[in-house]
């Protein structure tokens, strides 16, 4: 059993194997973040300190070079594959800026003029490494090992023994505390992922159990909302890909998706004699529906706010509000138009419709898919967003 335990505290910073392989495509997701801006430090500096030894001729040029462009063509390679799940390219890449930044730091220390500074190799090594550190403390640890026994050697012939007695010193600080802190580091930070997932999963349990008893009370709506999240999910990640849209981010688009089953939920406070009213609505039975996207505003606002992350509690009261809005501002509550509608809103109003369209309702039988697609093209510019709709039919396809 403590045998166990030490191995996940190594292997996998304390997690179970099954949640940290939940986990682990995060990780390397930030990895990858954080090896980026690594590569685009060291081929900076790399190219700098190669411009100062081409002018003063000081030093030699030719390992500032192999540090310019070993650091540019990693972050060529991780801007090219950004997109990729590879384990393996992403731990090359990651351990081979961490080379070249070793490489770099032995250099330094070789240097006549550093001679009296045994120590500026390990000095660069502790400020550049962290940056393109690895979650696996085995393998980081095993790397940390092999980079101070070559910088030993290299001590050894190169430097006076006084110089090397105090990089032996130095190392052994180095891998007694440094391999502590990092152990800490990437447990906290695993941790952090982890319980990260852990909230969301709750927090998406509570939306859906919120979203569903909507649900079971409108009895015309059977499944609405899982095949909505659907279409919008569908949708969010046509725009994700697109350049138009492409620059909101990763985590707006999961807010859309998560926020989407709650578009609806102000109807919790329309009486159920009109909910479920099994002939058209009158007028002013249709104002008071009107009213639930106003309700639901209302009960995220009461609920989420000050709780909830201030960008998913915007996203989803937007959805909440300003779903029935209409492109030519002739929609409800507020009469909003064009851009001035959230982005949000317009996409789920796009699923919102076609769903309601291929549905049953107490008032109407389903249309057909190629009608529902029509009334959606139809109505491009009008009810919907241009450009949304595109993506859109594209989708439905």
């Amino acid at each position: 059993m403590n045998i166990s335990k030490i191995g996940d505290l190594f292997l996998r910073c304390g997690l179970s194997k099954d949640e940290y392989t939940r986990i682990y495509p995060l990780i390397w997701k930030r990895n990858k973040r954080i090896l980026k801006i690594t590569s685009l430090l060291s081929t900076s500096m790399g190219g700098l300190f190669l411009l100062y030894a081409l002018i003063t001729r000081a030093v030699t040029w030719l390992p500032y070079l192999i540090l310019l462009c070993g650091s540019a063509a990693i972050l060529i390679i991780n801007k090219i594959t950004d997109k990729s799940k590879s384990l393996t390219l992403n731990i090359v890449l990651c351990y081979s800026q961490m080379v070249l930044t070793c490489f770099y730091a032995g250099f330094l220390s070789i240097q006549i003029s550093n001679y009296a500074l045994p120590a500026t190799s390990i000095v660069v090594f502790i400020s550049l490494l962290p940056l393109s550190i690895d979650d696996n403390l085995v393998r980081m640890f095993c790397f940390m090992l092999c980079e101070s026994a070559a910088y030993l050697v290299l001590s050894y012939f190169k430097k006076s023994a006084s110089a090397f007695s105090l990089d032996v010193m130095n190392l052994a600080t180095f891998c007694a505390v440094g391999m502590i802190l990092y152990a800490v580091v990437c447990t906290r930070n695993i941790r952090e992922i982890y319980q990260g997932i852990h909230i969301d999963r709750i927090q998406k349990s509570v939306i859906s159990s919120i979203a569903s008893v909507v649900e079971e009370r409108d009895e015309s709506t059977g499944g609405h909302i899982v095949r909505t999240e659907e279409l919008v999910r569908a949708l969010t990640e046509k725009m994700r890909k697109d350049a138009a849209y492409s620059d909101r981010g990763e985590r707006y688009y999961d807010n859309i998706i998560l926020a989407a089953p709650m578009h609806d939920i102000g109807k919790i406070r329309i009486p159920d004699t009109i909910l479920n009213k099994p002939g058209s609505l009158t007028p002013e039975e249709f104002e008071i529906m009107k009213k639930h996207s106003e309700y639901g505003a209302d009960i995220i606002q009461k609920t989420m706010r000050g709780v909830e992350k201030d960008d998913y509690y915007e996203v989803a009261e937007n959805i909440a509000k300003y779903h029935h809005e209409r492109y030519d501002g002739k929609g409800y509550p507020c009469g909003l138009s064009g851009e001035d509608i959230p982005l949000e809103a317009r996409v789920m109003a796009l699923a919102d419709v076609y769903d309601a369209l291929v549905s049953e309702r107490v008032y109407k039988k389903p249309y057909t898919k190629e009608k529902a697609r029509k009334i959606i093209e139809e109505n491009a510019g009008t009810q919907f967003d241009p450009k949304l709709t595109v993506l859109f039919l594209e989708c439905i396809e």
